[in-house]
């Protein structure tokens, strides 16, 4: 868990400041074109990956003959469907009226021959739980391709920097792999065991896809009804709350699967983990993303630029849906571990379904109707996905708002003074930095305390640093 919590906050830090300077060097309809590009190779990666990750990580004894088949099935799609993206380009460039789309794709789609190395071990890390080695790699990952993502936006290379930084990216991390996890890397070529890899494959697949698609379809409904530069205010609107679930949640989720499976391998009930892990994921998110929706206007202003002013509204909307959605997330990795992927893809075609239904509708009106509607949209989904978790786990209604109970209650306890703030001193263009300051304190202030008063199990986590802490401060003052 702690390589895991550190690969998640080192990513933060090195995406968040990316982030902040390629706001400043590309315009909303530069980050619309990649925007669009990289959620549809996104979805074309789910079909790629075909389970097999999943597959290893899940079962009870991984011998030569499993991990073969399942590099070898992966090698073979990644550089078909590389084949597939770099000819359909110009047919997706005109469908989306957008030139640029069809130069982008046809370099993303390099990744592809490189991804079926870093994906398999990765796996075999997962499975392992080898974390520590996992940061080595993304974190290089991470640096070699927002490095180059910047310089060429530096020096005016436009949508194409993030393309050729994702392909360096992926490059890097092969090579990661290859030299850090040698050990893992699987040697030589079988489809002895196709038939299982693929029976388990296309029932994930099918559930990964459609999560995919959900995702996706914001940037390819607002893309193809309201143009790029839309797309990209979109984008932003969405940045923060979506960079918060993958870097700052992510560190919770990311051994939540292989913890999972291994618990449910040794007879036990791995719901009792995941409703651990709500509490965790809920204590951090709905205070978060609750002052990121008070203060959207500082918050956009100071990191972004005054030319994402119009993406105020999307935030602000945006992260009450993220903290909505988040109440019951990766519900798919619990049912996969326990065996159930197809029932996990059922769920998810639901929710994906309601969304796509919503986008559809809300964008004949306008981006910022489109962010409003998706808010109740996502309260639907998380009701019909703890009625589908009460049948086919052992999580009950009850159980699992005893499970969120702390969370709300440290939640209002930030926010509440932070709203007061924002009421006392509201933010504007020429108070931008005081009142998210000013709120910030408070919200800080009132979360810490809530954690602490009703005994958050986030503030079991933070106890023992404060202890060590402790001895070290007395130290000093005794020194001084």
């Amino acid at each position: 868990m702690a390589f895991s919590t550190a690969q998640q906050y080192t990513g933060f830090l090195i995406t968040l400041p990316s982030i902040m300077i390629l706001s400043r060097l590309l315009t909303p309809s530069e980050v619309g074109v990649y925007s669009v590009s990289i959620t549809f190779v996104n979805i074309v990666h789910m079909l790629r990956d075909m389970g097999t990750s999943e597959y290893l990580v899940q079962l009870k004894e991984v011998d030569n003959d499993s991990a073969r088949s399942a590099f070898t099935i992966n090698l073979i799609i990644a550089w078909i469907l590389a084949l597939t993206l770099f000819f359909i380009s110009p047919w997706l460039a005109t469908f989306f009226n957008e030139a640029g789309i069809e130069p982008v794709l046809k370099i993303l789609s390099l990744t592809f021959l490189v991804l079926p190395i870093g994906s398999i071990i990765n796996a075999m890390l997962v499975r392992e739980m080898q974390f520590g080695l996992r940061y080595k790699i993304n974190v290089t990952q991470l640096l070699v391709q927002n490095g180059l993502t910047i310089a060429l936006a530096w020096y005016g290379f436009s949508y194409y920097s993030p393309a050729w930084g994702a392909v360096a990216g992926m490059t890097a991390t092969a090579l990661g792999c290859l030299y850090w996890a040698s050990e893992y890397r699987i040697r030589g070529l079988s489809l002895k065991q196709w038939r299982a890899v693929t029976d388990f494959g296309v029932k994930k697949t099918f559930e990964t896809v459609s999560k995919q698609l959900g995702a996706a379809a914001p940037d390819f409904v607002i893309g193809r009804m309201l143009g790029m530069a839309q797309v990209g205010l979109f984008s932003r609107g969405q940045g923060l709350p979506r960079m918060f679930r993958q870097n700052i949640v992510g560190a919770i989720g990311a051994v939540s699967y292989s913890a999972y499976a291994r618990h449910y391998r040794e007879g036990g009930d791995p719901a009792e983990l995941y409703l651990h892990k709500i509490t965790l994921v809920t204590g951090l998110a709905w205070a978060f993303l609750g002052f990121a929706s008070l203060f959207a206007y500082p918050i956009m202003m100071i990191f972004f630029g005054n030319q994402w002013v119009e993406a105020v509204p999307i935030l602000r909307f945006m992260a009450v849906f993220a903290a909505i959605s988040m109440s019951i997330v990766q519900y798919e990795t619990l049912l996969t571990a326990i065996g159930r992927p197809g029932m996990a893809a059922i769920v998810t075609v639901i929710r994906q379904g309601l969304v796509i239904a919503c986008l559809v509708a809300a964008a004949t009106v306008s981006i910022n109707v489109v962010a409003m509607a998706l808010v109740p949209t996502a309260f639907v989904s998380l009701v019909v996905t703890l009625a589908f978790l009460s049948v086919y786990t052992t999580i009950t209604p009850g159980r699992y708002l005893r499970a969120i109970k702390p969370s709300a209650c440290i939640a209002v306890c930030a926010l509440v003074p932070a709203a007061a703030m924002r009421w006392i001193y509201p933010p504007g263009p020429e108070a931008i930095w005081g009142p998210c300051f000013a709120g910030g304190l408070l919200w800080l202030a009132g979360y810490m305390l809530g954690m602490r008063y009703f005994d958050h199990p986030l503030w079991q986590e933070i106890k023992p640093v404060l202890a060590k802490l402790q001895p070290q401060r007395q130290r000093a003052s005794t020194q001084g």
